[in-house]
């Protein structure tokens, strides 16, 4: 059984990057890596976490902790900003190519982009600690800019965050040859063929229990943000 370390960026006294709509970095991080623990956890993965809360974890005890339980690979997950508002692309960092952790990167790096619709930054080296002190293969998500005012909104809702946990996921699951399961409840559904087009498309995505709910009601954040990736894609 694959062991995996999930490293969401910043927390506690460090927040990380701000938007201008007040969401925090660490928030962010956060909320992604909790859903992308579950969703590996349900694949049967075993999950070694660097922080489950808001608190402050040194980027040194995040590494010893990495190194010490022998995980597989790392997952760092943070989120972009920028002194302008708009650059909005998403990228996968490393710390060089020629590696595992390039393979994983170049796995992951296309899922991100299918799934939020967001110009391609690419997979790109850099000598960050998490990158540089891990002795298991580590990649980095910059899950687009905080700065960017559209993106930060689909940042503070809880579809975009699943969004961009199961991409991550699905990035992860072609490195480790997971079985990729699809929602348990569309099967015969009148609107099977749409929501597989739309779950492809990345507009919308399940729930990290392996459900759709495709009865369910949307709230109008949830139809906000669906509809916001919807004119990304239009627009690029």
């Amino acid at each position: 059984m694959a062991k995996i370390g999930i490293d969401p960026g910043h927390g506690g006294s460090d927040p990380g990057a701000l938007a201008a709509n007040g969401l925090q970095e660490k928030e962010v991080t956060l909320a992604v890596s909790l859903v992308l623990q579950q969703l590996l956890q349900a694949a049967g993965v075993e999950v070694i976490m660097s922080r489950t809360g808001d608190q402050d974890v040194s980027l040194a005890d995040r590494v010893a902790l990495f190194n010490r339980e022998n995980v597989d690979l790392i997952m760092s997950i943070h989120v972009n900003s920028a002194g302008t508002p708009e650059p909005n692309y998403i990228s996968t960092f490393i710390l060089a190519a020629g590696g595992q952790a390039e393979k994983i990167a170049l796995l992951l790096q296309p899922q991100l982009v299918a799934a939020t619709g967001w110009p391609d930054g690419g997979v790109r080296e850099a000598n960050f600690y998490i990158l540089r002190e891990t002795d298991a293969p580590a990649v980095l998500a910059e899950m687009g800019f905080i700065s960017n005012p559209a993106t930060a909104d689909i940042l503070a809702t809880q579809a975009g965050q699943q969004t961009l946990a199961r991409a991550i996921f699905r990035g992860l699951a072609l490195y480790l040859d997971l079985q990729l399961s699809e929602p348990r409840d569309i099967q015969g559904h009148w609107a099977e063929a749409a929501i597989r087009q739309v779950m492809a498309a990345g507009v919308m995505g399940g729930y990290p229990d392996g459900s759709f709910r495709p009865d369910q009601a949307a709230t109008r954040a949830e139809l906000a943000a669906a509809l916001a990736r919807v004119l990304q894609k239009l627009e690029h």
